[in-house]
């Protein structure tokens, strides 16, 4: 495949473009998505010469997937079935099952959530806000609407209103509006957060200068500011918000200069009518598929989340000075991705069907340190969504249902799962380095959660495990293994812990070390990541 360098003359970004002869294209796509990931992957490795690790086991593979695809660990019901399971194609009918329940829509409805608001994550006024934009945006996922929609709809969200108003529960009623209440209605704020979500470019460098390591100059970032300067509330801190038709301007600060909107491109929008809405301009020009940065941008960030690291890292730095580690690969998935109409099912399932993706994390080679080429699959955090939702899988202890999430209990919500939240909250999207607090620690080790969760009184998984008459040592073991580490335990760890639990003297010593089982698993380091 050969590829030519092509100059976007406005911005001086290079971008990628694949030139395919005629047989080679016949042959892309008539290939599956995943197979051509893991050629691009396999050649790239070997001109670093990364020796690529082996295949994950299953237990690790469905460990991992449930955590990527609905955001908890498997029921040991589902993991036994799925390890005795004999079939070739087992892997990619599993990941369709998880594709296709709820859980994923709540999952990614946390996810997205946190990358279009994350000022939630930090500031408690904003989260009166999150309970409909949730709302909404699980609407749009259950009904798996295509992201350039999803996003023109985000872009285009209705502002004429009392921002206060309670929403009647109604689907057709919601709209993504906390994504500008959030983002204070500000042009400057919206830029940042619209070019940095959906272009993956970090214009806001510019907002004061010229930026310093890149082309973006300060009249570039406020032409496109000035898409949103339109945007009237009337009064400071009133709830009612107006916005009028026509030709955007916008002053620069400190300035007595002017400027139209201008798209990032360069090219200036014809206003041949005053009723024209400029968001509804810009909606247009940032889901085109001419659009030098949407559909990279998204596959780049959807790429990070199973894979640990975007190709281009930071997701939402792309610039002439931070190059993509694989160009062929991120113009492959950006043009898949467009040609399935931007369906994130679509990408997400070739994505995980890809052996990079099921590679073990277990280092094999010291050349797999290098995560920027996938040798291995890298060890990654876990969000408080998924420690606490891995938590009450692993200990049946509390009842969660599907349409619950810390951030909508409010806050000061005294919950355990808000608990956790406020504990575990993170507004760091990389996923490679996850930092743990002591208080962190503490609240794993002897908080109340985990003190109840592991005893005998309070505990569904536990009593049933510890109470069950008909298992034996051994399998008493190997069942609190299946619920927190989701996989079986080696023989040598139950050698060694049959004589730690068989040491007891009585019924109650017994019960106490299998407590002290329960608890070292859910404080291990194999539970609380992802890997």
């Amino acid at each position: 495949m050969a590829y030519t360098l092509v100059v976007l003359p406005p911005l001086g970004h290079l971008s990628y473009a694949p030139v395919f002869a005629a047989d080679s294209t016949t042959k892309a796509q008539n290939s599956r998505l995943s197979d051509q990931i893991d050629d691009l992957i396999d050649q790239a490795k070997q001109r670093e010469g990364i020796v690529s690790a082996p295949l994950a086991s299953d237990a690790e593979f469905m460990r991992r997937v449930s955590l990527d695809l609905t955001g908890k660990i498997p029921a040991v019901a589902e993991l036994r079935s799925f390890l005795s399971n004999q079939d070739p194609l087992k892997r990619e009918k599993l990941i369709d099952r998880l594709l296709a329940r709820p859980g994923f829509v709540v999952h990614f409805t946390n996810t997205w959530r946190d990358i279009l608001l994350p000022e939630a994550v930090t500031d408690l006024q904003t989260r009166a806000q999150v309970p409909e934009f949730d709302a909404w945006l699980r609407s749009q996922l259950q009904e798996n609407v295509p992201y350039d929609e999803l996003v023109k709809t985000i872009i285009n969200a209705p502002l004429d209103t009392n921002r206060n108003r309670q929403s009647t529960g109604n689907s057709q009623d919601l709209t993504p509006r906390a994504y500008y209440i959030t983002k204070q209605l500000k042009p400057e704020n919206l830029a940042a957060g619209t070019s940095r979500a959906f272009l993956g470019v970090r214009i806001e460098c510019a907002q004061c200068h010229d930026h310093p390591f890149d082309n973006w100059k300060q009249h570039q970032f406020w032409q496109y500011a000035a898409f949103f300067s339109n945007i009237d509330q009337r009064q400071l801190n009133s709830p009612e918000v107006r916005e009028v038709s026509g030709k955007p301007q916008i002053k620069i600060p400190d300035t007595n200069r002017l400027v139209d909107a201008i798209f990032l491109d360069g090219i200036q929008p014809e206003w041949d009518t005053e009723q024209v809405n400029p968001r509804s301009r810009l909606s247009e020009w940032v889901t085109s598929s001419q659009n030098p940065y949407f559909a990279k941008a998204t596959v780049n960030r959807i790429w990070s989340l199973f894979l640990g690291r975007g190709i281009v890292d930071p997701v939402d730095d792309f610039s002439s000075t931070n190059r993509a580690t694989h160009p062929e690969l991120l113009e492959l998935l950006a043009q898949r991705f467009q040609e399935h109409h931007y369906d994130l099912k679509y990408l997400i399932r070739e994505i995980t069907n890809s052996r990079t993706y099921q590679l073990t994390s277990k280092q094999t080679d010291p050349s797999q340190t290098r995560v920027e080429w996938y040798g291995k699959m890298p060890t990654r955090g876990l969000t408080a969504e998924q420690i606490f939702a891995n938590l009450v899988q692993a200990t049946g202890f509390f009842r969660q249902t599907t349409e619950s999430n810390a951030l909508l209990t409010g806050p000061g919500a005294n919950t355990p799962q808000a608990e956790f939240y406020e504990l575990f909250k993170s507004d760091s999207e990389n996923q490679l380095d996850p930092k743990a607090s002591i208080l962190q620690a503490l609240a794993l080790m002897n908080g109340n959660f985990i003190t109840n969760a592991t005893s005998l009184e309070q505990s569904d998984v536990f009593t049933a495990i510890v109470d069950f008459p008909a298992l034996s040592v051994e399998q008493k073991i190997e069942a609190f293994y299946l619920s927190t580490l989701s996989r079986f335990p080696t023989e040598a760890e139950v050698v060694r812990l049959k004589t730690y639990i068989s040491a007891g003297n009585s019924d109650e010593e017994r019960t106490h070390a299998y407590s002290d089982l329960f608890w070292a698993l859910l404080n291990s380091s194999e539970f609380l990541l992802n890997h």
